[in-house]
């Protein structure tokens, strides 16, 4: 479609020079591949833009292809068997459809960001697996991607923690281990240390509500931390050692991998000094009340200073992200880092955006902030300190267990059911993450995160088996083509396939539904592209879900394996088949889903 896209443009180019030639995407196959919108170039020729347009489809000429009229817009319409060759010929063959080659562009992506000592929740699906999408897809497009993990390895908390295990555990538990009679009773992954370690930061909050004397033992903790005392180093290390083992698991269950996994704020903790000297050095220090360092911002419209050091010397958030900005310039010299954090830290952001540009006007443009909505539950928004949350996993494992249940009484033989159903219920959860606008908050409910029909993962994940199933039964090769020549990692964003033969006749794929079925594969570079510009994944799981939805209604009206069919007529829809299952396959896997064979 490139190919045909720029002869378009350059028609068009020829036709109104000095305009600026952008196209669109018709809402349908039925009104045609392309749209260009004349109302810009009509204004400045002073002429009605319908008018423009019926102009423009009298002068202009593209082989393959018809142009026509539209109300203001121009359209481009393939003819069928042109629509046909081009699609096949591009998903076919080896290269990954709709990838782009290396552009040098160089993009840190920062996402998931756990803090260490507290278990995963649903909530973290949403940075986990938004940014997982935008590493894969950048990487696909042809840029060199750099995955870093900033875990919440250092701050205040960490004297909460350190103060909660001195108070409660050090003397009868020190080993964090479950020390009640029916301990086996629990799931395996809450009898971890890791668990106990969130039991003791929610008794500590409860606890400093009624005693506020707590909340200094907890930063005199996180001060000894700093300074480097023996003791609160020692239960620390432990305490991120507990926490990454756990973490490390459900990445791999997730199929999420990381460049630099324990980059997280306490690897900056030698570069503090040196930031601040910098900031100093450069004029932008300033004292604030009680002694605190800060950054004004009101002369670029930040009413609220950036904080970058306490009053009592000890360093926050905001002092840790501005070393780690000054650190990857040096060293990654990026072009774009994203920064895939929540909505509440908007305006912490803009403030380390603003410095960063104060400091050094080099950064300008360069770091973005992908915020994310919440995830809340009915009753209202999840808290880590009340201990009022939902654990990842047991989402995870609920909707796997949906799933065997379903699996048991509709194909109880299937092969393999236990990793079908595995990929089936983290695809309905990942796809449902994927689908919600990244903006909005979200509130869980079983129902909508594990649904099974309707627009969701498992129904993509369908119509992927539905073809391989096809494909099997179609015997010789069909299969293996639409099989990749390996396993794809999370070290990659491609999935691998070999070439695949193009029928000469592909007169079997002139009926509206394949038709259909080939215009909606036609826009899932767009939706790629839209997917790294938007920072989220909802452009590309909307249009593998009209895939899907196409090849049903085109698996429905067009009999592949019919007996009556003539030969060319069987191997051109079944080549459709091929084509459709790699790119649901591709689509599927930038988002962190498996697509299996059989359900």
């Amino acid at each position: 479609m490139e190919q045909v896209k720029k002869a378009f443009i350059e028609a068009l180019a020829a036709a109104l020079p000095g305009q600026e030639i952008i196209l669109e995407r018709p809402r349908s196959g039925e009104m045609g591949d392309l749209a260009y919108p004349c109302f810009k170039a009509a204004k400045a020729l002073g002429k009605n833009p319908a008018q423009l347009a019926k102009d423009l489809a009298a002068e202009l000429r593209l082989e393959g292809a018809g142009i026509l009229a539209a109300g203001p817009y121009l359209n481009l319409r393939l003819e069928p068997a042109t629509r046909a060759r081009i699609l096949l010929e591009a998903l076919l063959g080896t290269r990954p459809y709709g990838s782009g080659d290396p552009n040098g562009e160089v993009v840190i992506v920062e996402y998931s960001s756990p803090n260490i000592a507290k278990l995963f929740t649903i909530g973290h699906l949403r940075s986990t697996m938004i940014g997982h999408a935008q590493a894969q897809v950048n990487r696909y497009l042809g840029c060199e991607v750099v995955r870093i993990n900033h875990l919440g390895d250092w701050g205040t908390q960490f004297g909460t923690l350190l103060a909660a295990y001195k108070h409660w555990a050090e003397a009868e538990n020190p080993a964090l281990e479950l020390d009640f009679p029916w301990a086996d009773e629990i799931p395996e992954k809450l009898r971890s240390p890791l668990y106990r370690l969130f039991q003791l930061y929610v008794r500590f909050h409860g606890a400093e509500e009624e005693d506020p004397a707590l909340r200094e033992e907890a930063r005199d903790w996180f001060r000894r931390l700093e300074e480097g005392d023996p003791e609160a180093r020692r239960l620390w290390s432990w305490f991120r050692e507990i926490s990454l083992r756990t973490f490390n698991r459900i990445y791999q269950r997730l199929g999420v991998a990381f460049d630099h996994l324990e980059m997280g704020e306490a690897f900056y903790q030698d570069q503090l000094v040196p930031a601040m000297r910098r900031l100093e050095e450069a004029g932008l220090l300033v004292e604030g009340q009680n002694g605190a360092r800060i950054v004004d911002l009101e002369d670029v419209g930040i009413a609220t200073p950036c904080l970058v050091q306490k009053a009592d010397g000890a360093s926050i958030y905001a002092t840790r992200d501005l070393a780690a900005a000054m650190y990857r310039k040096e060293t990654f010299h990026f072009d774009r880092c994203i920064y895939v954090v929540g909505a509440d830290q908007i305006l912490h952001f803009q403030q380390i955006f603003a410095v960063m540009t104060k400091l050094d006007p080099w950064f300008q443009g360069r770091m973005v902030h992908t915020p994310f909505g919440m995830i809340n539950l009915p009753e209202g928004k999840m808290s880590t300190r009340k201990g009022n949350v939902i654990f990842l996993e047991d989402v995870l494992d609920e909707a796997v267990a949906r799933v065997t249940a379903i699996i048991d009484e509709k194909n109880p033989d299937l092969p393999a059911k236990a990793e079908v159903a595995e990929m089936l219920g983290l695809g309905a959860v990942v796809f449902f993450n994927a689908l919600n606008d990244r903006v909005k908050s979200i509130t869980f409910t079983w129902d909508r995160v594990i649904a099974l029909d309707g627009d969701t993962g498992p129904y993509v994940q369908y119509a992927h088996a539905r073809i391989c199933s096809v494909l099997r039964k179609a015997g010789g090769d069909w299969a293996d083509l639409a099989r990749p020549v390996q396993a794809p990692t999370p070290d990659s964003a491609v999935v691998a396939y070999g070439a695949a033969p193009l029928p000469a006749d592909l007169a079997g794929l002139a009926d509206a539904p394949a038709q259909a079925l080939l215009f909606e594969l036609a826009g899932l570079p767009d939706a790629l592209r839209t997917m790294a510009r938007e920072n989220m994944a909802t452009a590309l799981a909307r249009q593998l879900l009209s895939v899907a939805k196409a090849f049903s209604g085109f698996y429905t009206n067009c009999p592949i394996l019919w007996a009556e069919n003539t030969a060319e007529v069987r191997d051109a829809r079944l080549a459709l088949c091929v084509a459709t299952a790699r790119a649901l396959r591709q689509g599927l896997f930038l988002m962190g889903i498996q697509a299996p064979e059989e359900m």
